[in-house]
């Protein structure tokens, strides 16, 4: 234009941008990445190192498709406004077309519940998503023929992790075991959870429903969790030290049974949580964890997290009548039984890896970690800080006899 500066007439020469691009307007690609990283995954992941709970929540079996969504994450009690992917859903047709394959990987679900879910997943091409279930049983469904499990395992080929919480006896009969209640009155714990993973790697063959399937060999299970919940309840009666813990591992130490076996024997991943277990009881855990020679990785918590008030909770539910330094030294003795199972499958297994999750609190973690590395440091070091982290060194240390000139170690290969 006559006046402009040259600038402003260069300016009037370049075309102008386009609209703004929408949320919509974005390729599905990078609009499914975006979800992906919105996705929170497994909302079980975040609670299975805890005491477990009843799950809250629960929708009424009538209503099933209506109710689906919110029967996802139920055993968490979550809301909208904690899982972002369900107010997606609730946007328009598109965006949820695009999140149900997300918010459908994990479900939990009921066995009296499953054959109607599935009709659900079915009409929305959702069966062939699913990686994950949560099952909570409030009894034994031993005498349902095909069992639950095989017929949910069978129509969901792309389940990859499995879990069972329970009660103890019911774990125990799931699994086919003889359980051991006499205590349980003193330990008052009303749920346990079991949890199997296979490798991504494993693909599926459909159960024969003919053959009496067994819950512990339906898949290529690699990798098992147990948590046992807490305790402390125990320690109020009297001579604790010669209850018995309700549990499905003392029930897998004591039975012969060769589907625990052929667990054990294919398992490279374990791990145990339970609050302040006593040490006898922790002896028999690490029984079955010694003939998991193929474990390559090891996890184990035993109390609860520093900002918990289980331990006030429980003593307090107990009337006070607890000697407070008695799950402390059962702890400690732990610690012991721990290091010598891990340097059996030092010499005996594959293990490469241990984490203590207990190095979480603070005042134990100079005793913890002096304790394990003083019985570990010629096969194992330290990750640092407050890992809780021990790697199996490659080479082993050797720990030469002080001496005035301060020999420096030395290592010897294997």
């Amino acid at each position: 234009m006559e006046g402009d500066s040259p600038v402003q007439q260069q300016a009037t020469t370049i075309p102008r941008s386009h609209d703004p691009i929408t949320l919509l307007g974005l390729p599905t690609e990078i609009l499914r990445r975006m979800v992906f990283f919105v996705d929170k995954g497994d909302p079980l992941n975040a609670s299975i190192l805890c005491k477990p709970k009843t799950p809250q929540h629960r929708a009424p079996p009538h209503r099933l498709s209506l109710k689906a969504e919110q029967r996802h994450y139920c055993h968490d009690g979550l809301d909208y406004k904690d899982a972002p992917l369900k107010s997606l859903t609730l946007t328009c047709r598109f965006l949820r077309k695009l999140v149900l394959p997300f918010l459908f990987e994990h479900i939990s679900i009921s066995p009296n519940d499953f054959i109607r879910f599935l009709t659900f997943l079915r009409s929305k091409g959702l069966d062939s998503k699913v990686l994950g279930l949560h099952v909570y049983l409030t009894t034994q469904y031993n005498h349902v023929q095909p069992p639950w499990w095989s017929h949910m395992l069978n129509a969901l080929p792309t389940v990859r992790k499995i879990t069972v919480t329970g009660r103890p006896e019911v774990l125990n009969g799931l699994v086919g075991m003889h359980s051991w209640t006499n205590d349980a009155w003193a330990f008052d714990m009303p749920l346990q959870i079991l949890q199997l993973r296979r490798s991504v790697r494993s693909t599926h063959h459909q159960i024969d429903y003919e053959t009496n399937p067994d819950f512990l060999t339906s898949e290529n299970w690699t990798s098992m969790t147990v948590n046992e919940g807490s305790s402390l309840l125990a320690y109020t009666t009297y001579e604790f030290f010669s209850r018995r813990t309700p549990s499905l591992m003392t029930a897998l130490c004591y039975n012969c049974s060769v589907a625990a076996g052929t667990l054990f024997a294919n398992l490279t991943h374990f791990d145990f949580i339970a609050i302040f277990p006593f040490s006898s009881h922790t002896e028999e855990v690490l029984h079955c964890i010694r003939r998991m020679k193929r474990l390559e990785r090891l996890f184990l918590k035993l109390c609860p997290d520093p900002e918990t008030t289980i331990f006030r909770d429980e003593v307090e539910a107990a009337g006070g009548h607890m000697d407070i330094n008695d799950p402390w030294n059962e702890f400690e003795m732990s610690w012991e039984l721990i290091a010598h199972t891990v340097l059996f499958l030092t010499m005996e297994g594959e293990l490469q890896e241990l984490e203590m999750a207990d190095m979480q609190i603070e005042p134990l973690q100079h005793a913890l970690k002096e304790k394990m590395t003083g019985s570990l440091r010629q096969w194992w070091s330290y990750s640092g800080n407050a890992s809780g982290i021990w790697r199996r060194r490659k080479t082993r240390l050797i720990i030469e006899p002080e001496t005035p000139s301060d020999t420096v170690p030395g290592f010897l290969n294997d």
